[in-house]
């Protein structure tokens, strides 16, 4: 019986086993081994947060503070500038006489020396003073004022009509005006109106179309007015 062949000696590696190549994690045969540093294990985020995208510094401070402000802040329509008045041009000289014509707008409200005005159905009765009020080009509103029936209140004849065409308008300047002369107007329409002592009006105007004139010529006015009614209505005043 042949005797057994010897087997060779084991040759064995005095290099350590990596614990990558046990696990069969090890490094890829074409790859060179990593460095101390390289291998080092990197620091993971926690499970469900999102990892900084890398080191924050005081400009990535500054900059995310900046879109918090952006996210919260509400956005708001930027406000309109003032819109400046516009500047009338200069009129031509022709024209300057019919703005002077028009004289502005206000009123001119006198006490009387004596006067007397009847509402519709009634017999006339005294009244204390006059308003002409010009708040329309060419409009000219005239207003007989008389105590009413109640302590400090007052009732109103009005009596609205254009002016004629060789009349003056009032001459007025900040809402205060004195006639510049003789003056007509053709009647349109009549009201009477009714005020308490507070100066609050007294149930519903009443008003009717109406066809007469006013005339103010010195020191006197005299109106006259009639609606397709019949109601007729008649003012005088000196002042």
């Amino acid at each position: 019986m042949a005797a057994a062949r010897p087997h060779p000696p084991e040759h064995r590696s005095t290099r350590r086993p990596n614990p990558g190549a046990l696990a069969g994690q090890g490094p890829h045969p074409d790859r060179p081994p990593e460095s101390p540093r390289a291998a080092t294990a990197k620091p993971q985020a926690p499970t469900g947060a999102t990892p900084w995208p890398g080191p924050i510094g005081s400009a990535g401070l500054a900059l995310g503070l900046a879109s918090l402000t952006l996210l919260s802040w509400a956005p708001q329509a930027p406000a309109l500038p003032a819109a400046s008045p516009a500047k009338a041009p200069d009129q031509p000289a022709s024209n300057r006489g019919a703005s002077d014509r028009d004289g502005g707008y206000g009123f001119w409200q006198i006490g009387t020396s004596s006067c007397s005005r009847n509402l519709a159905g009634s017999p006339p009765s005294s009244c204390q003073q006059v308003q002409l009020d010009q708040q329309t080009e060419g409009l000219l509103t005239v207003r007989f004022i008389a105590p009413g029936a109640e302590r400090d209140s007052l009732n109103q004849l009005i009596v609205v009509g254009l002016l004629e065409p060789n009349s003056q308008p009032l001459a007025c300047q900040q809402g205060r005006c004195q006639p510049a002369g003789p003056l007509s107007t053709v009647v349109s329409t009549v009201s009477e109106r009714s005020f308490n002592g507070r100066g609050l009006a007294q149930g519903l105007p009443k008003a009717w179309l109406a066809t007469g004139s006013c005339r103010f010529e010195g020191r006197s006015l005299r109106c006259e007015a009639t609606a397709p009614g019949g109601e007729r209505w008649q003012g005088n005043a000196r002042f």
